[in-house]
């Protein structure tokens, strides 16, 4: 049986696998990197490190065995102590045995064990099929070496480019030279100064004011004509007759606006029921109640801390989501406490009854939906308890 295959596979889905009775290996999170000589960019990926204190059996690797075995936990927990007691012999003999896919052991004098990470499969799921890239380093003597270098002269015949020359000089000062006798054509022609064979034609121009001037006499004419033959005091009168009924109906229109009043009141009718919820303690039912214990910001984290309640502060059995693990018991009431202790540090700490085949009590420091959340929460959380915490799914 490969131990390290079942090791691996735990590894990429948990932050510490305990071998009972001989140590437990931590996955930490190892962000992207530059080698500094190959001159590549390593994806992120999970660093494995090796805890020798870490020798309680917490169950996981003698439940991952029973379950991909199919056997018994008494069988899966003698196949770990057999190669236990088989990795011992060979640091006996030759002072290092080596778990294939995971790493090596070695036995130093005075220091214990030392691992040595070997193992080639990135462990972090999320950099799954993320090669290494390769970036080339820019040395700043090639920029200066491609500045100082002379720019190459364009292989152009000398004769074609003389020619080219000349007839853009030439183009150029004969638009400029029409621009000005242009210019000084059109000025001499609005002062009136050119000869009358130079001038335009004024045939062209003087029809248009010629032609604009009958139009004008005749709407004048027209406006005129119609202003006499049209009596002023009819339109007067009858503005006034039409005036006259509009002012009979506004009175009956005004009682039609009246209706849209009575609103009012109906607007006003939740204004003392808000006033008596509000400053009132007018007895109120449960119902109405609840939204008041809605609390924002630190009303809600003091709230989910005091975890008084025993059951709410247990959990008995899997519920799917990922525990931040601050450490192992043996008795509820050690568990008890230590949760009592994050509890007054100001986590919602709880604790995890113990598994068929297990005696360990397991001190949540707080649990999440998903394994990203929980990752992210250890990282910081590492900082303040210490490097044993890790992930459980359970």
């Amino acid at each position: 049986m490969q131990l390290s295959d079942h090791i691996r596979t735990l590894l990429r889905d948990h932050d510490c696998v305990i071998i009972p009775d001989f140590g437990g290996l931590i996955a930490e999170y190892e962000p992207a990197r530059i080698h500094p000589v190959r001159h590549t960019l390593v994806p992120p990926a999970k660093r494995v490190a090796f805890n020798q204190s870490l020798t309680r059996n917490d169950g996981l690797l003698v439940d991952a065995l029973s379950r991909q075995l199919e056997v018994s936990t008494a069988q899966a927990r003698q196949l770990v102590r057999e190669a236990v007691l088989r990795m011992q012999e060979e640091l006996e003999t030759g002072q290092r045995t080596e778990l294939r896919g995971v790493g090596m052991f070695r036995r130093a004098a005075g220091r214990g064990l030392e691992f040595e990470y070997t193992g080639t499969q990135n462990l972090l799921s999320a950099s799954y099929g993320l090669p290494e890239l390769v970036s080339r380093p820019i040395r700043a003597t090639d920029a200066i070496m491609a500045r100082e270098r002379p720019m190459p002269a364009p292989l152009l015949a000398a004769s074609r480019s003389a020619r080219v020359t000349r007839a853009f000089r030439v183009a150029a000062m004969a638009l400029i030279a029409g621009l000005a006798l242009s210019a000084n054509y059109m000025t001499l022609d609005m002062l009136g100064y050119l000869p009358e064979g130079w001038q335009l034609s004024k045939a062209t121009s003087v029809p248009s004011a010629s032609e604009v001037q009958p139009p004008v006499m005749a709407r004048q004419q027209a406006a005129l004509a119609s202003e006499i033959s049209a009596p002023a005091p009819q339109p007067i009168r009858e503005a006034r007759v039409e005036a006259a009924p509009a002012e009979k109906v506004a009175p009956a229109v005004a009682p039609a606006v009246k209706p849209r009043v009575v609103a009012a009141p109906v607007v006003k009718k939740p204004v003392p029921v808000a006033t008596v919820a509000g400053g009132q303690k007018a007895p109120v039912s449960k119902s109405a109640a609840k939204p008041k214990a809605k609390a924002p910001g630190w009303e809600k984290a003091a709230a989910t801390n005091a975890t008084t309640s025993s059951e709410s502060a247990t959990i008995k059995s899997r519920t799917g989501r990922y525990y931040i693990i601050a450490g192992s018991y043996t008795s509820l009431a050690n568990a008890e406490k230590g949760r009592q202790a994050l509890v007054r540090l100001g986590h919602p700490a709880r604790v995890i009854l113990p598994q068929a085949g297990s005696r360990q009590y397991k001190l949540s420091v707080a649990d999440y939906a998903d394994r990203t959340s929980a990752d992210r929460e250890a990282q910081a959380q590492r900082r303040r308890l210490g490097n044993s915490l890790w992930v459980l799914n359970y």
